[in-house]
């Protein structure tokens, strides 16, 4: 029987990439997404790979709806070794503009879903002593016009990246993050603010090129750690 991952958020271009990568490695893949329509690309493109899928509809940040999912995905494919999360948020504007409701938006929500799906799994992964949780901050390409939720989010999936890290390394679990990194040509110049357009090809190829070494034995002792990958183009 193969191993079993789960996607949040599937149709992100990044999360996409990342099951497409776990389909060739042998994986079965289960994509969670609010809408299951918007899954059935990446889940037609896993079973092409002769791996089994389905798309779930699932609403990441409802833990009714999570352990639903997660009931269907362990019925139909088995138990999840591993778990990976994207992460997003949405320039909303300067901070004395944004109103309540848009920052629960921005940062809240996002953040919420995270814990949701990272907690749903934990059981399933000490029972079978191994597992991998890999957190994807999917943010846009320019920060300029809204630092604050992006900086906000960032910090705190890095934050909890590390907690649960420490919790679970007892049981064979690693968690790891992926974040965009700020383009060389900036660091060089000192020009910004801005970071990698952590919702592009070349970052969603990048963290593709990251999975098979996260998802090893070989990276049983990798965990709590942040990968800053980016897609600029070489100079």
């Amino acid at each position: 029987m193969a191993p079993v991952a789960i996607v949040a958020d599937g149709n992100q271009e990044s999360s996409s990439a990342f099951a497409m990568r776990l389909a060739e490695l042998g994986w079965d893949v289960a994509v969670l997404c609010r809408d299951s329509t918007a899954g059935t690309e990446t889940v037609n493109r896993v079973r092409g790979t002769g791996r089994q899928a389905l798309a779930v509809e699932t609403d990441v940040t409802d833990s009714v709806s999570v352990d639903a999912a997660l009931g269907r995905v362990c019925a139909e494919l088995g138990e999840p070794n591993v778990l990976v999360n994207t992460v997003t948020t949405t320039v909303r504007g300067p901070l004395s503009r944004i109103s309540d409701d848009d920052w629960l938006a921005a940062t809240g929500l996002p953040l919420r879903g995270l814990f949701v799906t990272s907690r749903s799994v934990i059981d399933p992964m000490i029972r079978q002593g191994w597992g991998r949780i890999i957190n994807i901050a999917a943010l846009p390409a320019s920060v300029a016009s809204g630092p604050h939720h992006h900086a906000t989010v960032l910090a705190a999936v890095e934050g909890f990246t590390r907690t649960i890290a420490l919790e679970l390394q007892a049981f064979g679990i690693t968690v790891n993050a992926i974040a965009p990194a700020t383009p060389a040509a900036e660091v060089r110049t000192g020009a910004g603010p801005h970071v990698t357009d952590a919702a592009g090809p070349r970052y969603a190829a990048q963290i593709a090129a990251a999975v098979p070494f996260l998802v090893s034995d070989g990276a049983s002792s990798v965990t709590g750690q942040v990968i800053h990958v980016g897609d600029e183009e070489a100079a």
